[in-house]
């Protein structure tokens, strides 16, 4: 599994330069990915967005030298770099290509400003007709698709600009009809076309300084299959980009898939669903995309699309084909930052120092993303707030997730609605405290009644699931593990055969000097002697879901975990979990709404006691330690509550239940007062029978 950390300084990438990973063919119509027992990292790339070049308003204006975010753009479509570090630029409605240099000076290249037209000459002589995107090779020999003319244009070093294939808009064998893309060899021998309305993809041949053209795959026909050469079909291909080992890999954008053609012209889908319009990150075989435009493959062999039909950029792991968003909030915007914002992302491009570029069409600019280590990879929806200093707070509500537990092929969009809360702590600012009440028989406590009115507190989470019932004989006491300031107050010490956890699957610590940890035991029913090891506080939780960036979360533990333990694991519920990043020194508290459901996996009711907004799915154990390794950069997570008690409070923010002073609970717990007469507030549906929570405390 790989370890979730952001991508580092990358080689320059040009449409040239791209994987080494094995090709894992099929003869199946998909690349199948690799097997990760059921659950799969990624997002192992984060992104800070920032202007580059253009100003958002649409023009010719070159700008003021050394400043590009001065200049002005008219939809720029296709971006590239040379071997020397300058930037060029498809101004498609300017109808020129434009060059920024590393100095930051914006100029026409080649084509007249502002007029459309078809002429070969050297510079402003001559004339495109929307051109839409480029590619170029090791000689620094720049390759246009100008897709109004129907035909590939080639501009020397020198900016001289001749034809090399095409004629009139058609249908021949030599023809194209609005050519989108171009991809490139190193040494300029061989150049792809996505021949967007001719449903087929091309290749142009140099040799001697002869172009020739045919067909590699693809048919005139409109349509969704695998094969080989002619017998493949397309949808309106509409980017093309080349891999190490000479595969082709093709934006499908009408079709909603990523396809790869191999040398042999075997075409395989590798990733999306065909017909499927949406844009869930998920496995190769299960993920989906709106309307997938242009492709770039990085040195690491990772492929990143952009989705004009979702306004952002998508990524698809060489390690394990997982797709993932690494830019953009899924709809129409021009924010900057970690929230960041497109408006058409048609092409990407990659600089000598690892740095991304998006030609953002709509917005009229140029957008650079650099690569950064981040504590949560946000995307999709999130949004970030910090109430207090050291507190981040991430919250998200909707359905862009991908659940195991809830994907069913052939039917969008694979998942359900979500209501996530997780607050980052910085404990540099911050420090953790461990509260508890008693258990007794009959007892409902709260998460609010545990903290009290304690001014000190800014936030907290529920512990681990606890309880104390009269039912069977003898009682159930606590299923977890509770160290707080260096007493023991619990042990687990349920019979086996109960119906709820008998083991430790996992325990969080802070240590006497304030570091924290999260680690596994061995089943036994004590299985720590924090006594040996300098611990103040510890807290069991079950189960344990990743582990040195690995996950553990355990499908067939076998002996000694009794069958019903697996039931409370795949139940779809709230969950309430703790997480500990890449990032140092930081504590991640999550949780997860859900609907509780009865140990064989049916909802307690019909749904009609669920009220929206209060009213949310859930994941399984397996879900969570997924969605924690897809969105978090985590090295270690622990399952504190399976579904009973989850809750997340914060002061002077959500629902204090007329507790003057106390937290406010800042999630939607499922609340069944309707269906079971209880008299509860809204808020305490999930946390009527909490025994121990964790504060956080300001240092």
């Amino acid at each position: 599994m790989i370890l979730l950390l952001a991508v580092s300084v990358m080689p320059a990438c040009k449409k040239t330069f791209v994987s080494n990973a094995p090709q894992q063919l099929s003869h199946s119509d998909r690349l199948p990915a690799q097997t990760l027992a059921g659950i799969v990292a990624a997002n192992d790339s984060a992104f800070n967005v920032t202007a580059y070049a253009g100003s958002g308003t649409a023009g010719t204006s070159d700008g003021t030298a050394g400043n590009p975010q001065t200049a002005q753009f008219n939809a720029p479509e296709g971006i590239a770099f040379d071997s020397h570090g300058n930037l060029f630029v498809a101004d498609r409605n300017n109808a020129v290509i434009r060059k920024i240099t590393p100095a930051g000076v914006v100029s026409v290249f080649a084509g007249t400003p502002g007029t459309a037209g078809y002429a070969n000459g050297t510079g402003t002589a001559a004339k495109f007709d929307y051109p839409i995107r480029l590619a170029i090779d090791g000689a620094d020999n720049i390759y246009v698709a100008d897709r109004n003319n129907a035909r590939i244009r080639k501009i020397t070093p020198s900016a001289v600009v001749t034809t090399i294939a095409g004629s009139t808009a058609g249908s021949g064998a030599t023809q194209f009809n609005w050519p989108l893309d171009v991809a490139v060899t190193g040494d300029g021998t061989k150049i792809y076309v996505a021949d967007a309305h001719n449903n087929r993809i091309q290749q142009i041949t140099c040799s001697n300084g002869t172009y020739t053209t045919s067909l590699l795959a693809g048919q005139t026909t409109a349509g969704f299959a695998g094969g080989n050469g002619a017998a493949a079909k397309f949808n309106n291909p509409s980017g093309v980009a080349i891999d190490r080992n000479g595969n082709v890999i093709v934006a499908d954008r009408g079709n909603n898939c990523i396809r790869k053609i191999t040398t042999a012209k075997n075409v395989y889908r590798l990733a999306g669903i065909a017909g499927t319009y949406y844009d869930v990150d998920a496995p190769n075989g299960e993920a989906t995309f709106g309307e997938p435009f242009g492709v770039t493959v990085a040195n690491d062999g990772c492929i990143y699309v952009t989705d004009i039909g979702y306004h952002n950029i998508r990524r698809i792991s060489n390690q394990d084909l997982f797709v993932s968003t690494v830019a953009g909030s899924g709809s129409i915007g021009n924010a900057i930052g970690n929230y960041s914002g497109f408006n058409l992302p048609t092409s990407i491009a990659i600089d000598h120092s690892g740095n991304f570029y998006v030609a953002d069409c709509a917005n009229h600019n140029i957008r650079k993303m650099v690569p950064e280590t981040r504590v949560l990879q946000i995307t999709h929806g999130w949004s970030q707030t910090t109430p207090y200093p050291g507190i981040t707070w991430y919250k998200y509500h909707g359905n862009r997730f991908w659940l195991p537990s809830a994907f069913t092929a052939g039917s969008a969009p694979y998942n359900k609605k979500q209501n996530v809360n997780v607050l980052d702590i910085d404990l540099s600012v911050n420090h953790l405290d461990f509260r508890e009440s008693d258990i007794t028989l009959g007892a409902r406590h709260k998460l609010t009644d545990i903290v009290g009115a304690d001014l000190s507190v800014l936030a907290a989470s529920t512990g681990t699931f606890a309880t104390y019932e009269t039912e069977p004989t003898p009682p159930r006491s606590h299923a977890s593990y509770l160290r707080v300031n260096g007493t023991t107050l619990w042990n687990s010490d349920l019979p086996s055969s109960d119906k709820y956890w008998p083991y430790h699957s996992g325990m969080f610590y802070v240590a006497s000097d304030g570091s924290v940890g999260i680690e596994r035991c061995d089943l036994a029913q004590v299985p720590f002697n924090p006594a040996t090891v300098n611990r103040k506080d510890m807290m069991s939780g079950a189960p344990l879901l990743i582990e040195n960036s690995v996950p553990v979360e355990i499908t067939d533990p076998g002996t000694p975990w009794q069958p019903t333990p697996q039931k409370l694991r795949i139940i779809i519920a709230a969950r309430t979990a703790i997480a500990l990043p890449v990032v140092n020194n930081h504590v991640l508290l999550i949780c997860v709404d859900g609907i509780e459901r009865k140990e064989d996996g049916t909802i307690l009711n019909d749904g009609s006691c669920y009220t929206p907004p209060l009213s949310y799915y859930g994941m399984t154990t397996a879900d969570l330690t997924q969605f924690i390794q897809q969105f978090f950069h985590a090295r270690a997570a622990l399952n504190f509550d399976g579904g009973g008690t989850s809750a997340m409070a914060m002061r002077g923010y959500g629902d204090n239940g007329s507790h003057s002073g106390y937290l406010g609970i800042i999630n939607y717990p499922d609340y069944d007062s309707p269906c079971s007469g209880l008299t509860d507030n809204t808020a305490y549906g999930q946390q009527r029978t909490v025994g121990e929570a964790i504060a956080v405390v300001a240092n």
